[in-house]
């Protein structure tokens, strides 16, 4: 035997082996999924040679945590310092949910024994076969790479076909096709090999290092790992003689194969032949010709025929105009499920349970002394030996199985966010700021929408911790004050560069002054002049502009480190003369300085503490707290805000013009901008601007931006933001108007019952997601550890009878301590027994984390 990549060649046989990925079918609603079935039939009807043996394996193996740490190696960019740690935490996730049966990995194997023009005799093939007993390994090994060689122009037309197909197939892994083969000898250990594109003689030999034995009653096979003595039990199910019901399984197909991912522990095999056109008419000819004569004898004895004699021949006769018309054809079909089991009783439990998931469906019975043939027609490469349970079916009767089909969703490398809910059971992998050549051709915004308490804040901060550990510059404004957890999870878990910046806090006086963070000289003094404007009123505004822009420019003159909105307001207020407009000058500096003093302003105009530092503008973290913000009513006239409200605008309109300006900037980095409470932004002229610039421009500046509302009727009405959204993310939403637009978020505008259902049943932190494939699947966003969890939390704490009814502490009171970069000074330290618990001790998990 020769195994390549694709190929495998047996001493009789070529086979070609194409790996087919997991569909995402389960939220498709019937029309969607009949058209798909259909499409997919269409496929196989020309992927299947006429005449030609396929066999189709569907097997489960596990995730691998080891996978997951090399898939990083291979992502370029620079990484967040402790991004090995957070590597980590994702994969001792995947593997604790791996090890518990929660992730599961499906492999979907499609095989075609290859056509040969074989025009020797049978005398001839005799001697063939007696004279390849006696030549060395060595020239059989040469024979079987000749053999390869003959076919290799046209295997690669049919590799190019299956990849261009609705199956996406592509050429399975030597180290793959050898696993099928030795997994159903020795399956109780890990048998995969790595990093080999070709396996023979004693790497098969010593990879396929079992024996199997039928049982004494005559009902299952045990297997025996001869290195580790190690057993399984296994019992190979069959169709009964009309267990299929071909009138409800037709379309769109039953999905009678994906109903696997419901059960543990069972597999299926599927051998059979492709008839062609030519083959089908003559099949239905046969049929026909056989309901026809039990109708005459039924005549010729004055009885009436059954009544399923007079189905069979109508559905014949339906069968017979669908393959004329070239709409279908027919297959041969043998399908086998596989339960396997530790213990004769767990077994027989297992046995038991898929013949009740089938009631209805499929009829299915456990065929008794024939289990060793049964066993070997699972084995690639083998054939048909107990051809008595063949299904004669339409080919989308095999396509409609759906045995790809499933829950796929996400991404194939990145960052670990959760774990699948529906048929496709493994880990999550989200990689919103990824670069490769077709991904950095797609849009850069992705929505979270549900209601209060679905977990979208969550997440959001999760999918901000992902971009941090691959060195993004990510500003995440919070209007409502509850997301500051994430500053000690960046913090301890990355060790990245976080500022906080409370914009009514005394510490944060002069963090957002333009003249400090605005890159050019040109950027600063427009900033700062619409910053001294903006708190102003029309009358104190009145003739101003001039004498401000004089005094922006004297303190532009200056060295770069003297630049501020103080030391222009110290400039007017400093202007000497008695004449006119020295006066006015003065006047308005002294009243430009009382407005600084303003909480909803002193973030902008404030003097700045000595060890303030200005907006990050590098990697890091950066969260913007605007929950303080007396912002006026959406909507009023600006004429008659109050100074609290002029002055809490000025500092709105501040933060988007930071987020605007640094998006454009440094187009090289990673910069991901996160709006939470989205509904409280986009209700100013200046917050919907922000969205649909950012939303539209993402691509080209390298800027990622995640949008979070309790409002999808609001989002969706955005103009021109559905196009932009390369991923959606739909909580639980109860109201049909809701769920409504978050179909139309999902890309879904006449959403169905399928979806209508999923959106309804969500829990905390279960979402529909769409992913930048058109995908859509049920996902649980994992929070990685209990501390993290906690620390996420934007659940208000419990009352107790340490706090008081009011604060007793003086008006003035001192601010907290702060640290160089911003952030609250932290007196404690994590040890190394701290950090240990966050990957095993504090491990107790919520529905979420044990992800079904």
């Amino acid at each position: 035997m020769l195994i390549q990549d694709g190929i495998e060649v047996t001493d009789d046989a070529v086979w070609t082996w194409a790996q087919i990925p997991d569909g995402s079918t389960e939220l498709m609603e019937d029309g969607e999924l009949e058209a798909a079935t259909w499409a997919t039939a269409a496929a196989m009807h020309t992927l299947l040679p006429v005449d030609a043996e396929y066999h189709v394996k569907i097997m489960w193996a596990r995730y691998s945590p080891e996978d997951y740490r090399d898939s990083w190696t291979s992502m370029p960019g620079v990484r967040a310092p402790g991004a090995d740690y957070y590597i980590e935490l994702g994969a001792h996730r995947i593997a604790r949910n791996s090890e518990g049966g929660h992730f599961r990995r499906r492999v979907v194997l499609l095989g075609v024994r290859w056509p040969t023009r074989d025009t020797s005799s049978p005398w001839e093939r005799r001697r063939q076969a007696i004279a390849a007993q006696l030549r060395s390994r060595a020239a059989m090994l040469r024979d079987a790479h000749g053999r390869v060689d003959e076919l290799a122009p046209a295997v690669r037309r049919w590799f190019s076909q299956v990849r261009d197909s609705p199956l996406r197939g592509v050429p399975a892994p030597a180290a793959t096709i050898a696993w099928a083969y030795a997994r159903e000898l020795r399956r109780t250990a890990d048998l995969a090999p790595v990093g080999q594109d070709e396996l023979s003689g004693a790497q098969l030999v010593s990879l396929m290092h079992g024996d199997v034995t039928p049982s004494p009653d005559g009902r299952y096979v045990t297997t025996r790992d001869a290195s580790t003595g190690a057993t399984r039990h296994v019992a190979v199910l069959v169709p009964a003689v009309n267990g299929f019901p071909a009138d409800e399984l037709e379309i769109p197909g039953g999905e009678w194969l994906a109903l696997l991912t419901e059960l543990i522990d069972v597999e299926a095999s599927v051998r059979g032949v492709n008839h062609g056109r030519t083959g089908s008419l003559a099949l239905l000819r046969a049929g026909r010709k056989w309901t026809r004569s039990q109708s005459l004898e039924a005549g010729e004895a004055g009885t009436v025929p059954p009544e399923e004699i007079d189905e069979a021949e109508l559905a014949l006769a339906e069968r017979d105009r669908e393959v004329r018309r070239r709409v279908d054809v027919l297959v041969t079909s043998h399908p086998r499920w596989v339960v396997h089991a530790g213990t004769v009783e767990e077994l027989t439990d297992r046995v038991e349970a898929l013949r009740r998931r089938y009631t209805g469906i499929v009829a299915l019975e456990l065929a008794p002394n024939i289990q060793d043939l049964l066993w070997k027609e699972l084995l690639p490469g083998d054939w048909v030996r107990v051809p008595e349970f063949g299904q004669v079916q339409p080919m989308r009767t095999l396509a409609g199985s759906w045995f790809h089909g499933g829950s796929a969703v996400g991404d194939t490398s990145g960052p670990y966010i959760g774990g699948n809910l529906g048929a496709t059971p493994g880990p999550v992998r989200l990689h919103l700021v990824s670069r490769t050549a077709d991904d950095r051709r797609m849009p850069t915004t992705m929505s979270f929408t549900g209601r209060s308490g679905s977990g979208k804040s969550t997440a959001v901060m999760l999918t901000v911790l992902a971009a941090l550990a691959e060195g993004a510059w990510c500003l995440l404004a919070d209007p409502k004050g509850d997301l500051a957890g994430i500053v000690e999870v960046a913090d301890r878990i990355l060790g990245v560069p976080v500022q906080v910046v409370d914009v009514t806090a005394p510490e944060a006086a002069g963090s957002m002054d333009p003249m400090r963070w605005a890159p050019t000289a040109d950027e600063a003094r427009a900033l700062t002049l619409d910053a001294l404007l903006g708190v102003l009123s029309g009358e104190d505004r009145r003739g101003t502009e001039a004498v401000l822009e004089a005094a922006i420019d004297r303190v532009l003159a200056r060295p770069r480190k003297m630049w501020s909105a103080t030391a222009v307001i110290g400039d007017l207020v400093a202007t000497s003369g008695d004449s006119p407009a020295a006066q006015a000058a003065r006047t308005l500096g002294e009243t430009l300085s009382v407005r600084s003093r303003q909480s909803d302003v002193r973030a902008v105009l404030g003097a700045p503490t000595a060890d303030a530092a200005p907006m990050l503008s590098g990697r890091g973290l950066v969260y913007l707290r605007l929950d303080g913000l007396g912002l006026p009513q959406p909507g009023s006239v600006a004429e008659q805000w109050t100074v609290p409200q002029r002055c809490a605008m000025t500092t709105f309109r501040v933060s988007t013009a930071y987020a605007l300006m640094q998006s454009r900037h440094v187009r090289e980095l990673i910069k991901l901008v996160a709006l939470t409470e989205l509904h409280r932004i986009t209700a100013y002229p200046e917050g919907r601007a922000l969205v649909q610039w950012l939303a539209r421009t993402g691509r080209a500046l390298k800027t990622y931006l995640l949008l979070d509302s309790q409002s999808a009727v609001e989002l969706a009405a955005i103009e021109g933001l559905v196009e932009q959204l390369v991923m959606s993310a739909a909580f639980e939403a109860l109201g049909r108007e809701e769920q409504q637009a978050q179909a139309v978020l999902l890309h879904r505008p006449d959403a169905g019952p399928r979806l209508r259902q999923a959106q309804g049943m969500l829990g905390p932190g279960e979402c529909v997601m769409r992913d930048r494939h058109n995908r859509l699947g049920l996902v649980a966003f994992d929070r990685l550890t209990e501390w993290i969890a906690d620390t996420l939390s934007t659940d208000a704490a419990e009352d107790s009878a340490d706090l008081y009814a009011y604060d007793t502490e003086p008006v003035d009171a001192a601010p907290r301590d702060h640290s160089e970069d911003g952030t609250a000074a932290d007196t404690t330290t994590p040890d190394e027994p701290r950090a240990r618990d966050v990957v095993d001790v504090r491990q107790r998990t919520d529905r979420q984390e044990e992800v079904r």
